[in-house]
């Protein structure tokens, strides 16, 4: 992991370099809010198979940010200029997605590999997903940097965009099964592919556990969060949960093996209210997603838990757990995957040890932008989980 993290800051000094030449991508709003620069990332950097957008005649920034854990999200406005005036087809405005100016996210999300990921998604997955994710107008990668210009969801009409302070303060539970819905239609359409298509679709090097070094990388630090997480938050997270999780990295071989073990799907990976938006479908209200940084194959059910668990309060979810599960069952049922109820359950407890360690990882190493308050209160619905499965009964049977 230490050479990882310098692989990945040697990266970030040598795209400084390069930019004093002209030879990097833009890292601030300003360096991309000019036409120069959006004109090129669209000549260069459109996915494959699709006609890049006009040249723009010029580029604003209209001073609209939004939070992110790890990227710098905004807006910037553009203008196509009269040759394409009134064209419907073309956005007058874009969503830009950039690393974040903090040194340590930057060299934390580049050596684990997450930013990839999701670039990985807008060049060539999201044009084949059953599910409604923002359109893509190009995907720029150079050395440590990357730009991704998207559509600006806020734009469309009666769409109604959710942020970590939603996630936070709790959701519903009829917002919750609209979620549920949109991930059995996600997870279906790529239930149980062969590994060669996998394989073409989305490779295992991008795999957060399966890649080269995967297993060894994710055990290293998920043991290195424990500790300082229970010193972060003594009052949630105490030494006996601590004692469990230690317990689970002793096991990490046979945990990986588990939860990796087929049929896979494509899961969105990140699967908490703040990466969907609800939007006016021909039926009434939907849900789509954004932020695919966290994909990779994996079972459906590992979807599931992360959003209930993440999204709900513990007491609102402990009386709508089982039906909600019954729901995703049906509603892949539904679609022609046949999931065992038992077996639903039991994968459901086991990837409840991945949910809380993305909370301890966030709060014990401090790699994340996230705010303090959002992921204590991620960190206590993943504790209260934690109790309430029994997992440490369910890793002593592993």
């Amino acid at each position: 992991m230490g050479a990882r993290l310098s692989g990945s800051l040697g990266r970030i000094v040598f795209d400084r370099v390069a930019e004093v030449f002209g030879r990097a991508l833009p890292r601030t709003q300003t360096q991309i809010s000019s036409a120069d620069a959006v004109n090129q990332i669209f000549r260069e950097f459109t996915p494959p198979g699709q006609a890049p957008l006009p040249s723009v005649q010029n580029v604003a920034l209209p001073g609209v940010d939004f939070e992110s854990s790890n990227c710098t999200n905004f807006l910037i406005d553009l203008d196509f200029g009269k040759l394409v005036q009134g064209d419907s087809r073309l956005p007058s405005t874009a969503y830009v997605k950039m690393p974040c100016p903090e040194i340590a996210t930057r060299a934390f999300a580049n050596a684990v590999g997450f930013w990839e990921v999701e670039e990985a998604f807008c060049e060539r997955v999201a044009s084949r997903v059953p599910i409604r994710v923002p359109r893509v107008y190009a995907v720029a990668r150079r050395g440590s940097r990357f730009v991704l210009l998207l559509e600006n969801l806020g734009a469309i009409p009666g769409t109604r965009m959710f942020i970590n302070r939603d996630m936070a303060a709790g959701t519903t539970i009829e917002r919750a099964r609209m979620c549920l819905k949109t991930l059995a239609e996600l997870h279906a359409e790529f239930w149980g592919w062969p590994q060669e298509q996998q394989e073409a679709l989305l490779p295992r090097r991008l795999h957060v556990y399966l890649a080269p070094g995967g297993r060894a990388k994710t055990q290293a630090l998920n043991a290195a969060s424990i500790a300082p997480a229970h010193r972060s938050a003594p009052e949630i997270f105490t030494a006996e949960h601590a004692a469990v999780c230690r317990s689970a990295i002793q096991k990490w071989d046979a945990l990986v093996d588990y939860w990796y073990d087929g049929p896979l799907t494509l899961i969105h990976g990140d699967s908490h209210l703040a990466n969907c938006f609800e939007y006016q479908g021909a039926d009434g209200p939907q849900m789509g997603m954004i932020d695919f940084q966290g994909m990779h194959w994996c079972k459906g059910i590992r979807d599931v838990q992360y959003f209930l668990i993440n999204s709900l309060e513990p007491e609102v979810l402990v009386e709508h757990e089982e039906e909600l599960i019954d729901f995703y069952i049906a509603e892949l049922g539904a679609r022609g995957v046949t999931l065992d109820p038992v077996e639903a359950r039991d994968q459901y407890c086991g990837y409840s040890f991945q949910t809380l360690m993305v909370a301890l990882t966030s709060i014990g190493l401090g790699t994340l932008t996230e705010s303090d308050a959002t992921v204590r209160t991620i960190l206590r619905r993943s504790v209260s989980a934690m109790n309430r499965l029994d997992f440490e009964s369910w890793l002593g049977r592993l």
